[in-house]
C-alpha cells in the first residue's frame, strides 16, 4: 500500500527471536506495528519487556534485538519503513516496545479494522493512496504533534463519525441520547465530536433527522399505531414536539402524511 505493508489472519503459536549481526549489507529498517483480536503476544528486548492481550496495540523495531513468543494469534501486522516515516522515526522508536494507550489509539485500531474490512475491494492507485493516509493516521495518533495531527484530522474525523453513528444507530430511541452522552460514551472531546459531524449540519441535527425518517418510515408502514405512540418510540417524549419537527422536516404533520400515503394507497 505504497507507504505501509498491511497483513492480516491468524497466526500459529511460535517463539522467534531477532539478533542483529554486523553487516555491510542495508539493514532491515522497519517497524512492525501489531493490533492484537485474539491471543497473546510477549516481547522482550534489552531495555523493555511487553505482555500484549486482545485489543493491544504496539510497535516493534526491526532495528533492535528482540526475542518473543505469541500464543494462536489473531490481529493485524502492518509493517512501517522508515523512509515512509522519516520525520517522526525518533518518536516512533521511543514508543517501541511498550503498550500503546489513549483515545487516538483507539480510534487508529478502529481506522484499522474498517480499512481490512475494504481493502480487497480497492483498486492500486485506491490503494496507494489508502497507504499514504493510513501512514498519516499512524504517525498522527502516535505521535502527537500539532502538524501530524492536522494532516490526519480528516481520516480521524472519519472514524470519529463511524463510531458515533454506530452508536447512535443504536440508541436511537433513547431519550437521553445527547452530543454530551455519546462524547463520554466513545471517551471523546465534545469539540472532536462536532467537528465530526459539522459537515451534515451537527450531532443534534444528525440525530434528530434519523429519527424523524425512522419514524416517517414506520408512520407510512404503520396503521395500527397512534401517532404518539410512534413519536415516543423514537425518542421523542412529546408528541407536540414531534410533530413541530416533522413538520418542518417533510412539510405536512405526521398525520396529514398518514392520510395521504393513504389515498395513494387506495387510489393505487
Amino acid at each position: 500500500m505504497a507507504d505501509v505493508v498491511f497483513t492480516s489472519g491468524r497466526f500459529a503459536a511460535q517463539s522467534f527471536a531477532r539478533v542483529i549481526k554486523p553487516s555491510h549489507g542495508t539493514p532491515v529498517d522497519i517497524w512492525w506495528l501489531y493490533r492484537v483480536r485474539s491471543g497473546e503476544a510477549r516481547f522482550e528486548t534489552a531495555e523493555r519487556r511487553i505482555h500484549a492481550g486482545p485489543g493491544a496495540m504496539f510497535l516493534i523495531s526491526l532495528d533492535q534485538d528482540f526475542r518473543g513468543s505469541i500464543t494462536d494469534y489473531d490481529g493485524l501486522v502492518l509493517g512501517l519503513p522508515r523512509q515512509s516515516f522519516a520525520d517522526v522515526a525518533d518518536q516512533l522508536d521511543g514508543v517501541c516496545n511498550i503498550l500503546l494507550e489513549g483515545n487516538l489509539i483507539e480510534l487508529l485500531a478502529d481506522y484499522l479494522d474498517r480499512l481490512e474490512t475494504r481493502i480487497t475491494l480497492m483498486s492500486s492507485e485506491e490503494l496507494r493512496q489508502a497507504g499514504r493516509a493510513t501512514a498519516q493516521m499512524i504517525a498522527a495518533c502516535i505521535q502527537l504533534s500539532s502538524d501530524r495531527l492536522e494532516q490526519a484530522r480528516g481520516a480521524i474525523e472519519s472514524v470519529l463519525f463511524e463510531r458515533a453513528r454506530l452508536y447512535i444507530e443504536s440508541h436511537l430511541a433513547d431519550f437521553d441520547l445527547t452530543p454530551d452522552r455519546i462524547a463520554q460514551q466513545l471517551r471523546i472531546s465534545r469539540s472532536a465530536l462536532y467537528r465530526a459531524f459539522e459537515s451534515v449540519g451537527g450531532v443534534a441535527g444528525y440525530i434528530l433527522r434519523k429519527r424523524l425518517r425512522a419514524a416517517h418510515a414506520e408512520l407510512v408502514s404503520s396503521t395500527g399505531r397512534q401517532v404518539q405512540e410512534i413519536a415516543y418510540r423514537h425518542g421523542f417524549k412529546l408528541a407536540s414536539d414531534f410533530t413541530r419537527a416533522f413538520r418542518r422536516e417533510f412539510g405536512v404533520s405526521p398525520r396529514e402524511m398518514r392520510e395521504r400515503m393513504r389515498r395513494r394507497s387506495t387510489t393505487g
